[in-house]
């Protein structure tokens, strides 16, 4: 078995073409798998107070949620920027700045919330939203001298520390808000400041190699946009995530401001949406192994109209709490899903662009959910919210039925 190349000649300059070794690919998942713990722990605290505290800041009502738009709207803009850093200089300095950053940033938040400040509310928010578009690389690194098989494993693997955030984010939430005298939510954002900072130790230790570079560069991107699996794998990214930020941003509007069940009740329910989101993937990569990306795919569209059936109507906590499950594993399988397409179609030197074109575009497509989950639920209502996302359900099924066909006239085509 060959010797994986010190940290430094693999994060220094280009390295000899090795593969790691089994010893390496494991630490590295286990290392990615611990800081997207801690990532999705802030972004967890996040989802289930931002809202909330925009209601109390926000000039008006229909602002609510811009915070949190304000997030997804900076990390689409990082996410291409990111990945070509990474493609430069490593994975690991890239990751370990994105950590700092959003260290910084919750304690930004921590601070707007004390002083009342809208403005600086949403400054944090942004830089926490840069903060998560460096982080939504993690699974990418996983991938990283894998073999092509063992992707959606290695994959999967370092999404299912988000496990740990589903348990870990909500018990900050609920004993953090008052941690701070007579300010609500304050703490908690103070809370997981000091605790992503923890993801520094786990990532020091990541090795990576980088990209050999040929002459040619690899294949321009426009010779992507003409691959069905790929073209597939960004809409079920993009859209999973979407729908999945969509409803859950508006949930704690529903839950705490509407049906009057309490933030105890809405950091229950978040917290059951988020294991579900990230339980399924000790298996999920195995499942992809064994029956297929596509009929994963179809399985996630599945769970979002199951989703959409339970939330029109609802009114206790069951229903919400029911919805937010199935909506967790639909983004699961989604997320996962796509993530190994995008992953499976470009060589190490192309992944730069294309996975930051396929985040950019994941990106983009989340912020836009976000914004337009706080206005429809201030406007119109849960249930239209609810009755809205057929829209994005529905393209993904035309997608994957456009994949299907292409899939049955090339048998040559594995997905």
């Amino acid at each position: 078995m060959p010797v994986f190349p010190c940290l430094a000649e693999c994060e220094g300059r280009d390295p000899v073409a090795l593969p790691m070794n089994d010893r390496i690919q494991r630490r590295n998942v286990i290392r990615l798998a611990i800081a997207q713990a801690l990532s999705m722990t802030s972004m967890n605290v996040n989802i289930i107070n931002t809202a909330l505290v925009g209601v109390l800041l926000a000039p008006v009502a229909w602002l609510a949620t811009l915070p949190l738009s304000l997030q997804f709207l900076t990390s689409m803009m990082v996410t291409l920027p990111a990945s070509l850093l990474m493609a430069r200089f490593g994975r690991r300095p890239v990751l370990i700045v994105g950590v700092l950053i959003s260290s910084l940033s919750t304690t930004c938040l921590g601070i707007a919330v004390v002083t009342a400040n809208f403005m600086m509310f949403c400054g944090g928010s942004m830089g926490l939203g840069m903060a998560m578009g460096i982080a939504s690389y993690y699974r990418y690194a996983a991938a990283d001298g894998v073999p092509t098989n063992r992707r959606p494993k290695a994959i999967a693997y370092v999404l299912a520390g988000g496990l740990a955030a589903g348990l870990l984010g909500p018990e900050i939430a609920r004993r953090t808000v008052d941690l701070v005298p007579d300010i609500l939510y304050a703490g908690c954002f103070f809370t997981v400041a000091i605790v992503q900072l923890a993801s520094i130790v786990a990532l020091a230790g990541l090795k990576i190699e980088l990209p050999r570079k040929t002459a040619s560069g690899g294949r321009p991107i426009g010779a992507f946009f003409r691959m069905p699996v790929f073209v597939v794998g960004v809409i079920c990214c993009a859209l999973g995530y979407a729908l999945m930020s969509y409803l859950m941003t508006a949930t704690p509007l529903q839950v705490v401001n509407v049906a009057k069940l309490g933030t105890s009740a809405n950091a229950t329910i978040i917290q059951w949406h988020v294991v579900a989101m990230f339980l399924p993937s000790f298996f999920t990569g195995s499942i992809i192994a064994r029956i297929g990306a596509l009929r994963v795919l179809w399985a996630g569209v599945l769970f979002y109209a199951m989703t959409i059936y339970l939330a029109v109507g609802a009114i206790t906590f069951w229903p919400y709490w029911t919805a937010l499950v199935t909506l967790g594993l639909g983004w699961n399988f989604l997320y996962v899903g796509g993530t190994s397409l995008v992953a499976g179609v470009a060589e190490p030197e192309e992944r730069g662009r294309v996975q930051g074109f396929a985040d950019l575009t994941t990106m983009t497509t989340v912020a836009m959910a976000s914004l337009s989950a706080g206005a429809i639920h201030s406007q119109l209502g849960w249930d239209a919210v609810s009755l809205a996302a057929l829209v994005p359900v529905t393209i993904l099924v035309f997608a994957l039925a456009w994949l299907g066909v292409v899939q049955r006239r090339d048998p040559q085509m594995v997905v």
